[in-house]
């Protein structure tokens, strides 16, 4: 199959970085952090030659390449930003359905993922009979696998399209392309990490239409 690749404005995005011939299998309690120290690199190089959509999400038993050498060792760009001072309440295009993830509140969906309001999730008129039924507290832990509705904004829209990631975050791309994470996330459920490459959907350009 055939992918679009898309014209990166991102410097850290499919950069050709080696890996050692180390490989790690994730343990209970580890993080991100206390692996990339284990070898002595940055929590970005592991993050992003795994091609981790979330480096804070590890499976346990997973299994982790390990980069040759430390390439961005203090550079933590690859990680969401929990943006509590978020005023938007809608994201423009979409997609606007999102599957909850282990640990997810409607908070950590709003402020991170997204980077909208709580209200504008928990107010949403057309929000999941899941969210509806349960009316939850912002801080309070979602059921994995149910579904939330995020609003978007009316009169826009995204380009969507496929790339092959090879080395990156999905929050590198959202960063480089100006999209959310969370529109990453949506439309690529299930999605964790990959060995080598990883041919997944994204959209860019999302914008207010004329």
């Amino acid at each position: 199959m055939f992918y679009l690749a898309l014209a990166s404005t991102g410097s850290v995005l499919n950069l050709d970085v080696a890996a050692s011939n180390i490989t790690y299998t994730v343990q209970n309690n580890d993080t991100i952090h206390t692996i990339a120290a284990k070898y002595n690199v940055g929590a970005c190089d592991l993050a992003r030659l795994n091609v981790l959509s979330d480096p804070n999400f590890l499976y346990t038993n997973e299994t982790l390449r390990i980069p040759a050498r430390a390439t961005f060792p203090n550079d933590y760009t690859c990680f969401s930003t929990n943006n509590t001072n978020a005023t938007a309440d809608c994201i423009y295009g979409g997609p606007h359905v999102y599957t909850i993830l282990p640990g997810d509140t409607i908070q950590k969906i709003a402020n991170e993922r997204f980077n909208i309001t709580t209200d504008s999730i928990l107010s949403f008129t057309a929000q999941t009979g899941y969210i509806a039924a349960l009316n939850p507290g912002i801080h309070d832990v979602l059921q994995t696998g149910e579904t939330v509705k995020i609003p978007a904004c009316s009169n826009s829209a995204c380009t969507m399209t496929d790339f092959t990631f090879t080395y990156g975050t999905l929050q590198d791309f959202a960063t480089a392309y100006n999209v959310t994470v969370g529109q990453m996330m949506s439309l690529n459920l299930g999605y964790n990490h990959t060995a080598y490459i990883a041919p997944l959907g994204v959209v860019y350009d999302c914008t207010l239409l004329d």
